[in-house]
């Protein structure tokens, strides 16, 4: 066990807090709309309903989605007693009465502490701990999870991360020799690996994934990399093993297929037609394109059948993620095809799933072909399934003072500790949150103090968090920091302004 750990986490690292992120793929219209295009039947979210996260580190996806559901009832299980106060200090704060967190490893949890579950999700735990506790959160998702609930477990994929083993293996064991306490250590293992891949050793020159991945780390906060890569137990896992572990309990795989997508490309003319088991395909969908990342739901109801239609109502809403103008959007609407015509009908306006099937770029395509495409597009982070009941109309965001309307993105906002951070805000109309730019999100705390003078008070509070070189100096003047500014601030006005508050995370009051 490392240092810093605890005996119910089992070799988790505990002695470093995870970093603060919301999920949209946790969000209850996203695992519905998930289980919908497999043909699965889906608990509503309408009314109330129950929703656990097994593994739910500082809170923030619970949160959000606390605050957009105050009929439905969330509950937060984390090993980290650290994890749990942060996040129900910060439940309080926002006066949500519907979460709470328990400080319990999975093994731990009693009679009475959880209700019957509609969906119980758990991101980034079963492949970063012991096959031992993947069965202990397998048992408990089982025990509570109702007949016709859903269960969503995400994990690394051995087909896309077999090639990391190997570097993996190497940073633990030079974290355990290296000089200094366990964070120095850490530092200079990923240091020692960052030094070789910059020198173009042969490991990364054969191996692209890996090369991408160490690429990537000057992006990455340390406590992610500490936690993706120093646990004691990371085990990439395959699809067929993850399925066969849940299948001794009675939860049947029922979603998020990939096969379905791969058979609208490559996979229709490199499909065995002798495979019929739809697990096998599943599988073989998931080595054939060296995934690297599964978000898999299952439920103790019927297994999955690929001859099922889609269970996408016609009336279901769905929209952007993003500001219609944003680059990723744009980007995903240049690359054509059926998804970046879905996106392009997406970006006039929330569309139904009729609306959709009907648009004049779409038309004529197969339903189940739309709703396979459409999960493909919400999978990238482009769009969600809207909360039709409380969707009225687009949002004209006119001239005037910004208000924040739940307290939980107020405090966010306000909270000098997450500036450098993109932050979640809840937005009632997505199910779920928006989740800002840290550079918007400056722009957005400085404007919610009054209109006059955004761009200097934006200015000063980026510059504040400039970090400093070896002499102390800034690494960057504020009149940098300014010029930066000028398009941040055009953007929120043209782009997240209108976006924020059509969807309910932002209002303007116009008489102020």
């Amino acid at each position: 066990m490392q240092d810093g750990g605890t005996a119910d986490a089992q070799g988790y690292i505990t002695d470093v807090p995870y970093t603060i992120k919301y999920y949209a793929r946790q969000a209850p219209g996203d695992l519905v709309t998930a289980a919908q295009v497999c043909g699965v039947p889906a608990p509503s979210i309408e009314g109330h309903f129950t929703y656990a996260d097994f593994g739910c580190g500082r809170g923030m996806t619970l949160l959000a989605l606390a605050t957009v559901f105050p009929q439905a009832e969330f509950v937060g299980i984390d090993v980290n007693e650290a994890h749990v106060v942060e996040a129900q200090a910060r439940a309080e704060a926002a006066g949500l009465s519907n979460l709470r967190f328990l400080a319990r490893s999975f093994s731990g949890l009693e009679a009475g502490d959880l209700p019957p579950l509609d969906f119980a999700a758990s991101h980034g735990v079963y492949s970063w701990v012991s096959r031992a506790v993947r069965l202990e959160l397998r048992d408990a998702m089982a025990r509570w999870l109702k007949p016709a609930g859903l269960a969503m477990v995400s994990y690394n994929v051995q087909a896309g991360y077999a090639a990391l083993q190997p570097m993996q293996a190497l940073l633990t064991r030079m974290a355990e020799t290296a000089p200094g306490d366990q964070m120095a250590r850490r530092r200079a293992a990923i240091a020692a690996v960052r030094r070789l891949h910059s020198s173009k050793q042969g490991y990364f020159q054969q191996h692209a994934r890996a090369d991408t991945l160490v690429e990537s780390w000057g992006q990455r906060d340390e406590t992610y990399l500490f936690h993706e890569y120093f646990n004691e137990h990371w085990i990439p896992l395959s699809f067929a093993e993850v399925a066969a572990e849940m299948g001794e309990r009675g939860l049947h795989y029922c979603g998020d297929s990939l096969f379905l997508g791969w058979m609208l490309g490559s996979g229709r003319k490199n499909r065995p037609a002798w495979i019929k088991d739809p697990l096998l395909l599943e599988e073989l969908a998931s080595v054939a394109t060296a995934q690297p990342f599964r978000y898999d739901l299952y439920t103790p109801g019927t297994p999955l059948d690929l001859k099922r239609p889609h269970r996408i109502a016609g009336e279901e809403v769905f929209g952007l993620l993003l500001p219609a103008q944003s680059g990723t959007v744009t980007g995903a609407i240049g690359r054509g095809g059926v998804p970046g015509n879905l996106v392009a009908e997406l970006a006039s306006g929330p569309k139904s799933f009729d609306d959709l099937c009907a648009s004049p770029t779409l038309q004529g395509r197969p339903q189940r072909e739309l709703a396979i495409a459409l999960r493909a597009v919400m999978t990238k982070g482009l769009a969600a399934r809207y909360q039709s009941s409380r969707w009225d109309h687009p949002v004209t965001a006119d001239a005037g003072t910004l208000r924040i309307p739940s307290p939980l993105g107020r405090a966010l906002l306000e909270d000098d500790r997450l500036a450098r951070l993109a932050l979640p805000l809840p937005a009632p109309q997505l199910g779920g949150a928006v989740v800002v730019p840290p550079m918007i999100a400056a722009v957005l705390a400085a404007a919610a103090t009054g209109e006059e003078g955004i761009e200097e008070r934006a200015a000063s509070r980026i510059y504040a968090l400039t970090g400093v070189d070896a002499k102390g100096r800034k690494r960057e003047s504020l009149e940098s920091v300014r010029r930066r500014l000028e398009g941040t601030v055009a953007r929120y006005r043209s782009q997240w302004l209108p976006f924020l508050c059509a969807v309910g995370a932002a209002s303007v009051d116009s008489t102020s």
